[in-house]
């Protein structure tokens, strides 16, 4: 239900990425146009947007056409916590247009839309909505098909308990004359009866936290959704149980002979347990590592909150003679921002860039993995995320220190050089060490710089920094403009933008001014709800190796429960009672664990390591359960219950 509704919701037909980069027109113009689309041809069109005030938790969706409402509602989402509110497109300000859409409508409207964005050059993909589509993404994307297989192992080593607690009641049934049907009857009778009661309460709890959320409207649903799956769990179950029961169905002899009932479970239960170590040993390296990219993406990309309010300008650029014509504007967009204090700048590359493009030029980097041009304003936003601490003298706090030109690598310094004639309005070199002040980056976190390419952010480890005081002086018009229209200079105050605009004649072909965190924050949310899931997932592949593991040691414990009873109380320590044991399970896990090791690509890759922490994790869990069992068995042989 929730996948269903990120992907589709308010029952939206189809899910698109739109990209309005390309199109030569203002927003209003295309937001107008769209608005018409939508009356005319009876489409029902919403842009999805995050909350960059709460961008982990606030999803709004904004409507185009008469069906937008007049004021701003409350959207009401089956996630828990996640809210946002119902608004028309034309309260869009200055989210970017480019984004995630979601639609429906007739065929007709569709094929509208897309001859629409045929003609705009709008770049688009789309999605469909279907029953595999939903079920997909939700078992895959978001990395809950591992709860999906654990669940059904959960389920296997239930109803194997269960048998296993029946054993000895079953044998003796059979013994007093008792019908093989009626005792098959009785044993599906009573795991129906022990498993209906919680699964029941369970469901009406669960219908309760919801409605308590204030998710009232979506309780039938709910209801249905929770419901089929526990028939289908119930249905699965019944399953697993006749094929345990012929399993393990015990003998003339075995009565006979007084072996305890529980023996005929052991094979089945070291399968059990088996499967479950190496499902364990699979998933550690993959969804260990899938959690930590996922954590680690959705952290990276919360790092644009710090650049929530800073939009850029996207320029008209209907040929190469109207942009050169428009170039003064812009750098009088550029100072005046500057002068008012609304003027971030940053530029960022990698230094192993300049050696490709120059052949025959010095590979000489000093270890640096990037170089950033920044402005003071860009240094004061990311101080949270650098741990610095700016101040007028010392743009970057204790993270960096200064170096002089000639401390640079050839590299990077004959780069800097070439390139220093071309972008500034000095030209020469003698006032390039006033001009460029040079740092060598030593912070631990990562120095975020964006790159030429409007929404993305680069992450470096080791970069040059190279603060331009004051770009809009600095630089010439022509690398001004290409500065604006890339993204690496931005405003911090849309709405002085706005007013400036209002009375320049740069405003004329001024298409849009656009937030430029809108994708990283949006994508940031996506991925923090997906580690959230793989989380839970692996969480429950542990349970479910204790749950598999704990039946192991059940009927191991039962099974030499008499030998063990002498042993302990001939003063024989677990440790010793145990040992041959716990040494088979040890090697079990080290066979799996090197198997599932060799596997993954033998450590060629770093995730395959991972499987090698399955054996002290298997250890630990086996040896707490066969002594507490062994423990268990005894006291009950000892009370004469067993």
């Amino acid at each position: 239900m929730q996948t269903a509704e990120e992907a589709f919701p308010r029952g939206a037909e189809f899910r698109a990425s739109f990209d309005f980069s390309q199109v030569q027109s203002p927003k209003a113009q295309v937001k107008s146009e769209l608005d018409a689309l939508v009356d005319d041809s009876g489409l029902h069109l919403a842009k999805i947007v995050a909350d960059p005030e709460d961008f982990f938790n606030a999803r709004s969706l904004y409507v185009f056409g008469k069906h937008a409402p007049g004021r701003a509602q409350k959207l009401e989402w089956f996630k828990p916590g996640m809210h946002g509110e119902l608004r028309s497109a034309h309260e869009l300000g200055t989210a970017n247009l480019n984004g995630a859409y979601v639609y429906s409508g007739p065929a007709s409207a569709k094929t509208q839309l897309t001859q629409w964005l045929e003609t705009h050059g709008v770049k688009s993909t789309v999605s469909a909505k279907s029953n595999v589509e939903v079920l997909g993404h939700a078992l895959f994307t978001t990395g809950a098909w591992l709860t999906f297989l654990t669940c059904l192992v959960l389920l296997i080593a239930l109803v194997i308990s269960w048998y296993v607690l029946r054993a000895r009641a079953r044998s003796l049934k059979l013994l007093c004359g008792a019908t093989t049907g009626n005792v098959v009857g009785e044993d599906l009778l009573s795991l129906v009866r022990a498993v209906a009661l919680p699964a029941i309460g369970g469901l009406l709890v669960a219908l309760v936290v919801v409605a308590a959320q204030g998710k009232a409207s979506y309780l039938p649903l709910f209801a249905l959704t929770s419901a089929s799956f526990l028939a289908s769990a119930l249905g699965v179950m019944l399953l697993c149980a006749l094929i345990a029961s012929a399993m393990t169905w015990p003998s003339v002899s075995g009565i006979a002979s007084r072996q305890p009932p529980e023996k005929h479970f052991q094979w089945i239960s070291e399968v059990l347990k088996g499967a479950t170590l190496v499902l364990v040993t699979v998933t550690l390296p993959i969804v260990g590592a899938s959690i930590a990219e996922a954590t680690n993406l959705s952290n990276k990309n919360a790092q644009w909150e710090v650049l929530k309010n800073n939009v850029s300008v996207r320029i008209s650029t209907g040929s190469e003679t109207e942009f050169e014509r428009r170039l003064a504007e812009m750098r009088d967009l550029a100072v005046a921002a500057s002068r008012a204090g609304k003027l971030t700048f940053s530029y960022s590359f990698k230094p192993a860039n300049i050696i490709s493009l120059n052949e025959g030029a010095s590979t000489d980097l000093g270890g640096y993995d990037g170089t950033v041009l920044v402005n003071p304003s860009y240094l004061r936003a990311i101080s949270t995320l650098i741990d610095s601490t700016p101040s007028a003298g010392n743009p970057l706090g204790t993270r960096a220190e200064r170096i002089s030109p000639v401390q640079l690598p050839a590299a990077l310094k004959d780069h800097l050089e070439g390139q220093y004639p071309l972008w500034t309005r000095v030209g020469t070199l003698d006032r390039f060490a006033d001009t460029f002040k040079t740092y060598r980056y030593t912070g631990q976190k990562d120095f975020p710089g964006l790159p030429p390419k409007l929404g993305e952010m680069a992450h470096f480890q080791n970069p040059l920094i190279v603060l331009v005081d004051d770009p809009a002086e600095t630089f010439d018009d022509d690398t001004i403009g290409s500065f604006l229209t890339s993204g690496n200079l931005t405003f911090s105050d849309a709405r002085w933008v706005r007013d400036y605009l209002a009375g320049h004649p740069l405003g004329n072909v001024v298409l849009s001014v656009d937030r430029i965190s809108d994708a990283g924050l949006y994508n940031s949310q996506l991925q923090n709800q997906s580690a959230g899931m793989k989380t839970l997932s692996f969480t429950l592949v542990l349970l479910a190796l204790t749950m598999s593991t704990a039946v192991s040691a059940l009927v191991y414990t039962v099974a030499k429960g008499r030998r063990h009873f002498v042993q302990r109380t001939a003063g024989w320590p677990w440790a010793k009672s145990l040992a041959r044991r716990l040494a088979w399970e040890g090697t079990l896990a080290v066979v799996v664990a090197i198997a599932m090791f060799l596997a993954l690509g033998a450590g060629s890759g770093g995730d395959a390591w991972w499987a090698l922490a399955a054996v002290p994790l298997y250890a630990l869990i086996s040896g707490l359960l066969h002594i507490t069992s062994a423990n268990v068995v005894f006291a009950q042989l000892l009370a004469r219950r067993a």
